[in-house]
């Protein structure tokens, strides 16, 4: 399993956040959460603990995207004559 590279503390602009929310001595969850500038914007009462942006927190796991592609790629053969563009 990969470990995420958690920030501690507040970010440091606004913007949506995977973060790791504590509820109590033994409670907790995962969420995504927006950060306002100044403060988590949530509905549950809980303390952030730690967070990753959600640029970061794509560039460190491995998603790959539900159901199958839809599209066949084959590989085209164009001349020399051709055009990749054309004018409407």
């Amino acid at each position: 399993m990969q470990e995420l590279n958690w920030d501690k503390g507040t970010p440091s602009k606004a913007g949506m956040y995977f973060v790791a929310v504590e509820y109590g001595p033994a409670a907790g969850a995962y969420d995504f959460v927006e950060w306002d500038g100044s403060n988590w914007v949530m509905n549950t009462k809980g303390d952030v603990i730690a967070f990753v942006d959600i640029g970061s927190f794509i560039q460190q796991v491995s998603i790959k995207w539900p159901g199958e592609d839809k599209l066949d790629y084959k590989k085209g053969n164009l001349s020399s004559d051709d055009e990749l563009w054309e004018e409407v």
